[in-house]
């Protein structure tokens, strides 16, 4: 016999086996609420639609004489991209998916990392991980399901992505646009995280992987592990499955960050007239700390009979932080200040660049020692009957978080202001600040005396009861193949408690007097030669968290921590029913497809509010209630079998978050405002929330344009429009204040913005380069490219002057990624690089009465790199592989600034330095 080779575009089409094909499948819901059902893979979709297709004739290729045609199963990232393609190709809506690759290895580390790789999804990063804001195509309000499920975190309405280790994860899905039987409330759309269950498993698999990371900034090593477990059998009760995955990350982090005040001040160069412009503190903090992240999910799946299915399942996500941080601070506006050596910036005549400073505030110091901890449970049952043309599918979950905090904060101060020589915008490098003590020693603790003690300790919870049903109706009419209903009804409870206290009693004490070790810690700004004054004596993490009663004691507490106060307590339930049909018809020879549906949500909401003022809690209580009417509309054209053009219109609600309603809490009166005649800047600072807060409301029109060229080859190109009024927007606010008087109070709340607009859209391209010959038929590259264009109107008295106005606050105008992978036999590689252009972060307030002007971060860019290697084909090691994996190769530093006058007049603020982690691991499966 001779083996037949088939070689052109469609070889890794043409050559799939029946057998191939089955193996290719991945359980993949028509929308993440429902039941899971088995998804027809890319090459299944069409021979469906086209029978008589290239590959329905290769599978059924008879042995004839000496030829045979070749199996080929797609492995690896090969069998990741057509799986993606897969569900974006079939779905409804418009959406975007990575699927793991194998059991316990999405494309990243982390689950947030891999959706920074998802055309027009942006994310902010800190602590060695994707860990801030996560935003939807410029949009940060969106829903995050798990198993099509709504989750959160104690009082918020989401749950960080960083919290899934991506050992439990099968599959991460974007939903861009919406149909009316998806949950509501997501501005942006929808994140869907989904784990594996049993039967997603042919058998017994027993997997596992164990990973040991280096973080240069830190200097830490630290384990990483996740086992799954699974089986299925066939019994006299029907079929049975259960599956259990453990997962355990940790990292030690270290950011280090030299920064510049944001407000700006004016000062006197010693011995003239002469005035100029400066920012009023600089420092340096250090964000330190041990993230753990321990995580259970388990599932059980029961067939009786056929058409039934029962499941039962449920994840517990941990979450521990040990913060150790900490900061050095130059205050360098007092009335005694003196300053010389005033170097001014080029081309300005009152703007300095360099000074040296004496006479200033003692230099004052923190050091953080606090553990923050988040428990998060949820657990479901439900199932799925289908008899002829009717499906029915239920769901039953109970969702409970938890997040404890407790703070310890010891703050300190050298003895004596030493000289300082201060840049606050180096030439060299990334820029930003640079400051140096002349003939001060900062490794003797003889130089330091201690000042106070600050003792929070805070609680966050949330719970929740959901269920829902939901019925398909095959109804056999061509031209409305399908009509789906269901229903849906929450009851969620969220809270938060706060109490905290500070004591000076003892404040000049030698810290070699106080109950705590002392030592230098490491430095950060790895890699660079700026900063060279980095570290300083400071007390260690577990002296003080482990002699914390003998501080309270010496600053005259109660033992025991602080007495919490009860912020907020909120209610909130929701009613939910939506109706959609499915419509088939053609035009001429072309096929056109779509739903038409209506959600409509009753939401009904009570919070309660306390306040403390002069030791008197007040409550306030609001009830509210609106119902939405949430009509969608999709369409799917398919001008060829691989080309389609996709149209949707839809409405959509956000929601404000319970946290955004709660109370402000106000900071202590500054000593400035018992002084004679305070200037303007002396005021009182706060943050909170803004029970006055209305839902977001937008009307979303998107079109997509996708080609399937091959099976792991795709292109498309998305437009999309978004009309929203009230998109929430924090700001600097002055208010009156009661005691001290108008304009006293500079508190920072969210608003509800005017109307505004966000358009733009997205290209992608991807491929594997399987028409190559030989090696390099391995290789394959991924590139899209985001862009938004935006704008909002703010309420009366926010109006911006001039310059970067009216942007909505996170969006990047641009982002792209560029991928390259290869992938042959036994290697596997994968190369990403990933960018997104300038943003705004805030809005700010002058002091000084100049209008609204803002600070904004830079363009920033990451390299992350992995790979893997399996060294044997066949035998007991044959599925053991080797791995290797770099993230933030670059270690470009993280660039904000702030733009000070309405002109543009700018410094640096942040220069932070991120981690660089590196990784090696071992995967293997029975």
């Amino acid at each position: 016999m001779r083996l037949k080779t088939l070689v052109g575009c469609s070889m890794s089409i043409a050559m799939l086996t029946a057998d191939a094909l089955a193996q290719t499948t991945e359980t993949a819901p028509a929308n993440p609420g429902a039941a899971p059902a088995q998804e027809a893979s890319p090459q299944q979709a069409t021979t469906a639609e086209q029978p008589q297709t290239e590959a329905s004739a290769a599978t059924e290729t008879e042995v004839t004489g000496d030829e045979y045609v070749e199996e080929i199963v797609v492995v690896g990232l090969q069998r990741s991209m057509q799986k993606a393609q897969s569900v974006k190709r079939n779905s409804d809506q418009i959406v975007d998916t990575v699927v793991a690759q194998d059991i316990g290895k999405l494309p990243d580390v982390t689950v947030s990392e891999t959706a920074a790789r998802i055309p027009g999804v942006q994310v902010d990063r800190a602590r060695g991980e994707a860990a801030g804001q996560v935003l939807v195509r410029g949009l940060p309000d969106v829903t995050t399901t798990y198993n099509g499920r709504e989750i959160f975190t104690a009082e918020t309405r989401s749950v960080a992505l960083a919290d899934f280790p991506s050992g439990g994860i099968a599959s991460l899905d974007v939903y861009k646009t919406t149909t009316a039987d998806l949950l509501e409330g997501g501005l942006a759309g929808l994140i869907d995280v989904r784990s594996r269950r049993p039967f997603d498993f042919e058998g017994f698999e027993l997997s596992g992987a164990v990973r040991g990371s280096y973080a240069n900034q830190s200097g830490r090593f630290d384990p990483n592990a996740n086992v799954l477990v699974t089986n299925r059998w066939r019994t006299g009760v029907g079929e049975v499955g259960a599956l259990v995955n453990f997962s355990y990350t940790r990292l030690n982090y270290l950011d280090s960050a030299r920064w510049n005040s944001g407000n700006i001040a004016t000062g006197t160069v010693a011995g003239t007239d002469t005035q100029f412009r400066y920012p009023e503190a600089v420092g340096i903090f250090y964000g330190a700390g041990q993230r753990e992240r321990p995580s259970v999910n388990a599932a059980a799946q029961w067939r009786p009979a056929s058409g039934l299915e029962l499941y039962a399942e449920g994840l517990w996500q941990g979450y521990r932080d040990s913060l150790s941080d900490r900061q050095l601070l130059l205050g360098l506006r007092t009335p005694a200040t003196r300053f010389t050596n005033v170097e001014l910036r080029p081309g300005t005549t009152d703007q300095a660049r360099s000074i040296t400073v004496e006479n200033y505030s003692r230099p004052f110091m923190f050091q953080g020692a606090t553990h923050r901890q988040t428990d998060t449970y949820q657990l479901a049952v439900g199932g799925s009957y289908e008899a002829g043309p009717v499906r029915l599918t239920a769901d039953v979950a109970r969702t409970d978080s938890r997040f404890d905090l407790s703070l310890y904060s010891f703050d300190q101060e050298l003895a004596s202001a030493p000289l300082a020589n201060v840049n606050f915008d180096v030439a060299r490098g990334p820029g930003g600040m640079e400051f140096n003590f002349q003939d001060f020693d900062l490794t003797n603790p003889a130089n330091f005396r201690y000042l106070g003690f600050f003792d929070r300790a805070y609680v966050a919870a949330g719970d929740d009861w959901q269920a829902r049903t939901d019925l398909d109706w095959n109804t056999g009419v061509s031209f409305l193949p399908k009509v789906e209903a269901g229903v849906r009804f929450t009851t969620r409870d969220a809270s938060q408690e706060n109490g905290e206290r500070y004591g000076t009693p003892r404040a000049g004490t030698p810290l070699s007097e106080l109950p705590v070790d002392l030592h230098v810690f490491r430095g950060g700004f790895q890699g660079s030669d700026l900063q060279q004054t980095r570290t300083w004596v400071v007390p260690t993490y577990e002296s003080i968290r482990s002699n914390v009663e003998q501080l309270r004691e010496l600053q005259n507490f109660a033992p025991g921590a602080p007495e919490r106060l009860r912020l907020f307590e909120a209610n909130e339930q929701t009613f939910a029913g939506y109706a959609q049909a499915r419509y088939e018809f053609q035009v001429g020879s072309v096929p056109v497809d779509g739903v038409l549906g209506l959600r409509a949500v009753r939401t009904d909401t009570r919070v309660t509010s306390n306040t403390l003022a002069n030791g008197v809690i007040t409550s306030q209580t609001g009830n509210g209630s609106y119902t939405d009417l949430l009509p969608t509309a999709t369409a799917r054209v398919r001008f060829l079998r691989d080309l389609q053009l996709r149209l949707s219109a839809t409405q959509t609600r956000t929601r404000p978050g319970f946290d955004q309603m709660r109370p402000i809490l106000l900071g202590p009166p500054p000593p400035c405002l018992s002084e004679p005649s305070p200037a303007p800047s002396c005021q009182i600072t706060g943050s909170g929330g803004n029970p006055e807060l209305e839902p977001v409301r937008s009307n979303n029109y998107d079109a997509t344009l996708e080609y399937y060229f091959l099976q792991t080859g795709m292109a498309s190109l998305a437009l999309f429009h978004r009309d929203f009024n009230g998109f929430i927007t924090n700001l600097d606010v002055t208010r009156d204040d009661p005691v001290y008087g108008p304009g006293r109070q500079r508190v920072n709340i969210p608003v509800n913005g005017g109307k505004g607009s966000l358009q733009g859209f997205e290209a992608s391209l991807g491929s594997f380069f399987d028409f190559l010959p030989g090696w390099a038929s391995g290789f394959g590259a991924q590139a899209n490219l985001t862009y938004l264009a935006d704008e909002q109107s703010f309420p009366t008295g926010f109006q911006l002057e001039q310059g970067e106005k009216g942007r909505i606050p996170n969006v990047s105008n641009w982002s792209y990624n560029l991928v390259a992978m290869y992938e042959r036999e036994k290697l596997s590689a994968r190369l990403a690089y990933n960018y997104r252009s300038r943003w705004i972060t805030a809005y700010v307030q002058n002091p000084e009465g100049e209008g609204f002007t803002g600070e904004y971060v830079d363009g920033v860019s990451r390299l992350d790199f992995s790979a893997s290697y399996a060294p044997w084909n066949n035998g007991p090691l044959e599925k053991l592989t080797f791995t290797f994996d770099a993230s933030n190769i670059l270690g470009n530093p993280f660039r904000n600034f702030r733009q000070f006058t309405p002109e543009g007049a700018t410094y640096p603020r942040d220069v932070r330095y991120e981690e660089s982690i590196y990784a090696l691991g071992v995967r293997m499966s029975i």
